[in-house]
């Protein structure tokens, strides 16, 4: 095992556990914001305007990591890389703040054009939130700015940390500032929230020089390199999110509660690739980077293979547990409060669509970085382009025969499209992949997978319910014996990828 891989697993292994924390602190956040205000036209209007800020943000963001990254790393242990860094802060900010300042300039014309089927007070409400929450989009730039230079840096730990912040303070406000303000307080909550994750940041960045003499070169080489790379990035960049506005925007049409059924539904959906490919793809990236820069193609495949071969041993059977067990966990982790039964059998339903794009959502983003570690950001942009266009015909499809789930579900069948096309893509340009290892180890985890969920969909019948405290142990019990049960048959079916895992942690207990 390479010292390079042995760094990755490590800082993996640290950033999954910041990443779990994280993610499970925003799980009670939700549960806060459906808790006090349930599936209504309000809380809507709030899922529906907070995409907004997250879609721009995560372009942005793509952008910084994408095109700032790989340059910056060249200039950061040169006396002008602090210059480069300065000057790209400044660049950032002032776009940020021209952007902010036009969308509230514009805010119902923007609400009409993103939620074509709110009328009346519900279109008022989204209008009035809009204008409230669209200044976190400043704060959230800035704050993708300040983990890309850390990154740089190889620090991994206070990039993670931010959220921590961001939630604890929307929690607050949902369940206090809610109950007196309404949702408006959670509003103001939620940009105070996201202001924190820039500010939490800054002091680790400062350490850095980067803001010593405030040194600006706007003809740096650097920034010129940037330019290249950015447009593309900027318009193939937040994937993810531009399919979760597509799914909102159809979810406006249908019945009061629909986007935020959609949204619960969402954020289950995206946990397991907002834990461990984001884990990985933060640690992973850069290395690709680094490997293509030293024209190290050969462990540039190698280490692009083994990504893929963990992705599909993680999330293969996530897939098949998130479908057979979605009514317990939505039941588990939203209903209570304002948020009912009937509130949960509808989360349910699309969780179900969502959850069987898992694997190739993961495989679909570390592709995407795999080109633009490779300094290529005109092709994922192009294919995510056609993909998305290809959601909104599926969700146009779909809605009128299958409801709020029809969406979930064209979501799913246009990743499936995306995933498959840009791994076509990628073996065109570099070449042979792995492609057997590849299959061999996605048929050794499908049986592994279907074995489990087999016997996780008959214990399922053993869950009593009752209260948080029983409803989480009878689960948890059922989950953990049901991981368990696949790792050993992984073991048993020597899937590499386990045992290349259970090795290096050998290797690092015997230390």
């Amino acid at each position: 095992m390479s010292e390079n891989n042995k760094t990755i697993l490590k800082w993996t292994g640290i950033v999954t556990v910041l990443l779990v924390v994280s993610r499970l602190l925003g799980f009670v956040r939700e549960s806060a914001i459906t808790f006090r205000f349930g599936a209504t036209l309000e809380t809507d209007a709030y899922y529906l305007v907070m995409v907004l800020p997250q879609v721009l943000f995560l372009a942005f963001n793509d952008a910084i990591k994408t095109a700032f990254i790989p340059v910056y790393g060249e200039y950061h242990k040169r006396e002008d890389g602090a210059t480069l860094a300065a000057t790209a802060f400044v660049i950032l900010a002032v776009s940020l703040i021209i952007v902010t300042a036009g969308l509230i300039l514009f805010a119902p014309w923007v609400v009409r054009l993103v939620a074509p089927g709110f009328e009346g007070e519900k279109f008022q409400i989204a209008v009035e939130l809009a204008r409230v929450i669209l200044p976190s989009l400043i704060f959230m730039g800035l704050g993708g700015w300040c983990s890309g230079i850390l990154h740089t840096k190889r620090n991994f730990v206070i990039p993670a940390i931010p959220a921590y912040s961001s939630n604890l303070i929307i929690i607050f406000t949902a369940l206090l500032f809610g109950l007196q303000f309404g949702i408006m307080g959670l509003a103001w909550g939620t940009v105070v929230g996201f202001a924190s994750q820039f500010l939490v940041q800054l002091p680790a960045v400062a350490k850095h020089n980067v803001f010593k003499d405030w040194k600006l070169d706007w003809r740096h080489p650097g920034l010129k390199k940037m330019a290249v790379v950015l447009p593309p990035v900027l318009l193939g960049g937040a994937a993810i999110e531009i399919k979760t506005l597509v799914d909102r925007m159809f979810g406006s049409l249908l019945p009061d509660g629909s986007i935020t059924w959609l949204a619960v539904a969402n954020r289950i959906y995206l946990l397991p690739n907002g834990i461990l490919i984001l884990a990985l793809l933060t640690v992973l990236y850069p290395t690709l980077v680094e490997l293509n820069v030293e024209k190290k193609m050969a462990e540039f495949k190698k280490t692009f293979r083994e990504g893929v071969g963990l992705i599909v041993v993680l999330m293969l059977p996530m897939m098949v547990g998130l479908v057979i067990l979605r009514v317990p966990v939505v039941r588990l982790l939203f209903e209570r409060g304002e948020f009912g039964a009937v509130d949960t059998a509808a989360t349910a339903y699309p969780l179900a669509l969502y959850s069987i794009s898992l694997m190739p959502l993961g495989i679909m983003l570390l592709i995407k970085r795999t080109f633009f570690a490779l300094l290529d950001t005109k092709t994922p942009m192009y294919f995510m382009i056609f993909t998305e266009a290809l959601n909104i015909l599926l969700n146009y499809l779909l809605i009128g025969p299958l409801g709020h789930g029809g969406i979930a579900l064209g979501t799913s069948l246009a990743v499936y499209v995306g995933a498959g096309g840009m791994a076509y893509l990628l073996w065109r340009k570099i070449g042979m992949l792995g492609g057997r290892r590849i299959f061999d180890t996605f048929v050794k985890s499908a049986v592994a997978a279907g074995i489990m969920g087999l016997v996780v969909f008959w214990g399922q019948r053993f869950l009593t319910g009752g209260g948080f405290v029983r409803q989480a142990m009878e689960l948890g019990a059922l989950i953990g014996f049901g991981a368990a049960l696949y790792f050993a048959l992984a073991y048993a079916l020597k899937v590499r990828e386990l045992d290349v895992a259970l090795e290096m942690v050998r290797r690092r207990l015997k230390r």
